[in-house]
């Protein structure tokens, strides 16, 4: 049926979510009795269920009529205060005070529960974030992992910029940005009065030493980070639960004022059952956490161990859920225009990776992709 009105020509020209048609082609591929198993690394999605503990409390929580309420705009103070927490145990930020008075006392923290807003998702966070800070005609500086500083942006284009944007671990690149960069761009947007906003949706996937979970930066250790820095962050990935959208928004609190404003307007209130469910568990959740972040380095390594076994192929980069993969032989005129393949490691098991290369090998033959 033909619409009697017309559609926004932003929206007709952006183009079609490209998961469900990943979901589609599946679909097609299993319609037809196919030999070989469906081995599907399209989506970065947590493959293991919530921890136990989560799904008790989620079900308590939603039994509670109370939890059907409206609730605090910028989430459920217990959630707050956990979340500020687990950031400053992440981070390093216990008993941190760069200008300690030196008379034994506990340092103020230098990140609370003020600084904390939770949301309907990180996409979420991100919208609110573009609405308070960019008003039309202005621009988001969005770097590529390998974006000089240096270059990037000068008095006379600085001007229409509003926030620099980096996100690491990268979706859909897999990069991850060491803490030095990240500090130099910091230093760049402090400099040229713009906001640098960090998307950490996948900060506890970053990879430290011996495959354990690292520190991504040391940004929230400096007194006045909020004058500069908003991070966001997700409980989608490390808590597993993408689908009762629950994100994160760190920043000053005169900027969490602003995005009040906003999300009276849009959300109301994030979904109150998965916040109260998980505000009194985070502390007892490290574990987990720390667990499933070394599963997923070793996976990791194991595709790079996989793709590096098939010729012509070889990993890019990787970090947090994904691994994009480089086609580099002659012929495969399909693959010619587009050389890079996203694959998502966290949704499957190990023996999927490992099944991964054989399937390659044959990608290889049934396209007529030959050696250099």
């Amino acid at each position: 049926m033909a619409l009697n009105f017309a559609i926004a020509p932003a929206v007709e020209g952006t183009n079609s979510p490209p998961i469900p048609k990943a979901q589609a082609w599946a679909r097609s591929y299993l319609s037809g009795s196919p030999s070989l198993p469906l081995l599907d690394l399209s989506q970065g999605v947590p493959r293991d269920a919530p921890h136990p503990a989560v799904l008790s409390s989620l079900a308590d929580a939603s039994s509670d009529p109370s939890s059907a309420r409206y609730g605090p705009i910028l989430g459920e103070p217990t959630l707050r205060e956990a979340v500020a927490e687990e950031i400053r145990v992440q981070y390093g930020l216990q008993g941190h005070a760069p200008n300690g008075n030196g008379h034994g006392e506990d340092p103020k923290p230098t990140l609370t529960a003020e600084n904390v807003g939770i949301t309907t998702g990180c996409n979420m966070a991100f919208l609110t974030l573009l609405m308070a800070l960019c008003p039309p005609g202005s621009s988001v500086l969005l770097p590529s992992q390998h974006t000089s500083t240096t270059r990037c942006v000068s008095p006379s284009n600085g001007k229409s910029v509003r926030m620099i944007v980096l996100i690491t671990p990268n979706n859909p690149t897999g990069s991850v940005m060491p803490p030095k960069v990240i500090r130099e761009w910091y230093h760049l947007a402090r400099e040229f009065g713009v906001a640098l906003v960090l998307d950490e949706t996948y900060r506890d996937f970053v990879e430290g030493k011996g495959g354990q979970r690292g520190k991504p930066h040391d940004l929230f250790g400096l007194e006045d980070w909020g004058s500069t820095l908003v991070s966001l962050g997700s409980f989608s990935k490390g808590y597993r639960i993408p689908g009762h959208r629950l994100g994160s928004i760190i920043a000053a609190p005169a900027l969490l004022k602003h995005i009040t404003t906003i999300c009276d307007c849009m959300q109301i209130c994030a979904p109150r059952p998965p916040q109260i469910a998980l505000g009194p568990l985070l502390p007892t959740l490290r574990p987990d956490l720390l667990s499933s972040s070394s599963a997923l380095s070793s996976r990791r390594h194991l595709f790079h161990k996989t793709i590096g076994s098939v010729p012509g192929w070889s990993v890019a980069s990787s970090g947090g859920f994904f691994a994009p993969v480089w086609e580099g032989l002659k012929g495969g005129e399909q693959l010619q225009e587009d050389r890079w393949l996203r694959f998502a490691v966290a949704n499957v098991d190990d023996e999927v990776v490992v099944q991964l290369g054989p399937r390659l090998r044959r990608m290889n033959e049934l396209m007529g992709m030959i050696d250099d």
